[in-house]
């Protein structure tokens, strides 16, 4: 079973597309839904253009690839955002 290793201080999203983080340059994101509701997660090039979103349903974790300079928000601040190394076997 692949395993990671967080390598930030967790933050909560940011809710806005203007307020968007590289979650300290990251190119491996975990994100966090902490709450029971769903959120969409949405992520934009370096020029703030959307490249996809998707949602989180309460309590779900998901594993973002990203290139460093893309940003992440969503609708919640309830989602929590980590960079992390992945895999490490």
């Amino acid at each position: 079973m692949a395993s990671y290793r967080p390598i930030t201080t967790e933050i909560a999203s940011p809710t806005t597309s203007g307020g968007a983080t590289t979650v300290s340059s990251a190119d491996r994101v975990r994100a966090v839904n902490t709450t029971t509701s769903s959120h969409v997660l949405t992520v934009l090039d370096e020029n703030d253009e959307v490249i996809g979103s998707m949602t989180l349903v309460g309590k779900q974790t998901e594993f973002i690839k990203k290139r460093e300079t893309d940003k992440i928000y969503a609708a919640n601040a309830g989602v929590r955002l980590t960079r992390i190394t992945y895999p490490v076997l």
